[in-house]
C-alpha cells in the first residue's frame, strides 16, 4: 500500500506533467473564446464517465459567471442550433457517443470544440478546434489509464478548467466571486 501523502504527490505531479503538454497558444485561444465569444452564445456540454463530471463542473462555474450553459441529456436542455457551441471531452478521443453528438451538432450548425487526452484522435479531426493533452510527452502514469484517457486525464481536465476560471476572473476576482455567489444554488 502506498502512503497517502506520497500518493497525493504522485497524483499532483502526474497532473502537472500532463498539463505541461498543452500547447500554450491553443490554451490562450481557448481562453480568448471563453472570454470574448462565449458570453453571447449558448453553450452545450457532453462527455461520458468521469470526464463528464469534470466538464459539468466547468459548466457550473461558467453558469456562476453568467454564461448560458446546457448539459446535453438533461430535461431542460434545449435544441442545439446554428451559433451555439458544443464542448466535448474524451480521454481516448474516440468515445462513440461523443463522436456522434459532435457530428449531430455540426449538422445543426453549431461549433464543436473538443478537449482530448491524446493527439491525433478521431474526435480531434471532427471538431472545429481541439485542445490536446499528450500523455506520451508526460511520461508514465501509475494511475488507471486506457488509450490516452484515464485518471490522469480526468484530474488534469479538472485542474485545467479551474485554472481557466482563475485566469479569466483574476484581475477582478473579488467582484467576480461576489457575482458568482449570487448565482450559486441556494436550495441546498
Amino acid at each position: 500500500m502506498l502512503d497517502f501523502q506520497k500518493a497525493c504527490r504522485v497524483v499532483l505531479k502526474e497532473g502537472e506533467d500532463l498539463l505541461s503538454t498543452l500547447d500554450e497558444k491553443v490554451v490562450q485561444d481557448f481562453l480568448k473564446k471563453v472570454k470574448e465569444e462565449w458570453p453571447q452564445k449558448r453553450l452545450f456540454f457532453w462527455a461520458r464517465g468521469r470526464s463528464f463530471l469534470m466538464l459539468r463542473g466547468f459548466a457550473m462555474r461558467l453558469m456562476h459567471m453568467g454564461y448560458e450553459v446546457h448539459i446535453v441529456g438533461e430535461v431542460d436542455c434545449p435544441a442545439i442550433a446554428k451559433g451555439d457551441v458544443l464542448l466535448v471531452a474524451s480521454g481516448s478521443g474516440g468515445t462513440s457517443s461523443v463522436l456522434l453528438f459532435a457530428e449531430k451538432a455540426h449538422h445543426f450548425g453549431a461549433e464543436v470544440g473538443a478537449i482530448v487526452g491524446k493527439p491525433g484522435s478521431p474526435l480531434g479531426t471532427q471538431a472545429d478546434w481541439v485542445l490536446e493533452f499528450n500523455p506520451e510527452q508526460a511520461g508514465e502514469t501509475v494511475q488507471l489509464s486506457s488509450a490516452g484517457g484515464g485518471t490522469r486525464f480526468e484530474h488534469s481536465l479538472l485542474l485545467f478548467f479551474d485554472a481557466c476560471i482563475l485566469s479569466l476572473i483574476f484581475d477582478q476576482r473579488e467582484k467576480a466571486y461576489q457575482d458568482m455567489m449570487r448565482r450559486h444554488a441556494n436550495l441546498e
